[in-house]
């Protein structure tokens, strides 16, 4: 089994990447002009808003100190950065690779964690939260796939 320290360390990991995620939802929500996508955004950023605040309560239950935003700027997080771009550019085939990436990244960071001996109620939310993740992935696949 894990000790605290590094539960916290691997709770506070998916934090950051969720929080990027939140955070760029959030500014495409209010950049992209299609209603769809608009609402679609909408959507994801509440929905990872609410799992940062889920992870949060986890590290603090372990005693340790919950990451509060996301990364400064981090190689496997720069698609962020690059999907503001894209919102800004409109282009809506670009945005949704963008996101897919993302969705991608962040399914590699929810492996990992899932990959270590985290207690079982632990293993348990991260496993739901994967879930989730995954489920928008194949989401965005659709939307590229209908567009294309």
């Amino acid at each position: 089994m894990m000790g605290k320290d590094e539960i916290v360390d691997t709770l506070n990991d998916l934090i950051r990447i969720v929080e990027d995620s939140h955070e760029a939802y959030r500014q495409a929500a209010e950049t992209v002009q299609e209603d769809d996508l608009k609402a679609l955004f909408n959507d994801l950023a509440a929905q990872r808003g609410a799992i940062v605040r889920e992870l949060q309560r986890l590290v603090a239950e372990q005693g340790g100190a919950p990451d509060m935003g996301g990364t400064v700027i981090g190689g496997a997080h720069r698609f962020f950065l690059e999907l503001k771009n894209n919102v800004l550019g409109h282009d809506r085939e670009a945005i949704l690779n963008e996101v897919q990436r993302g969705e991608t990244e962040c399914v590699t960071r929810y492996d990992a964690a899932l990959e270590k001996e985290l207690p079982l109620p632990i293993t348990a939310v991260v496993a739901q939260h994967l879930d989730r993740i995954r489920v928008d992935r194949d989401r965005m696949t659709m939307l590229r796939g209908a567009t294309a």
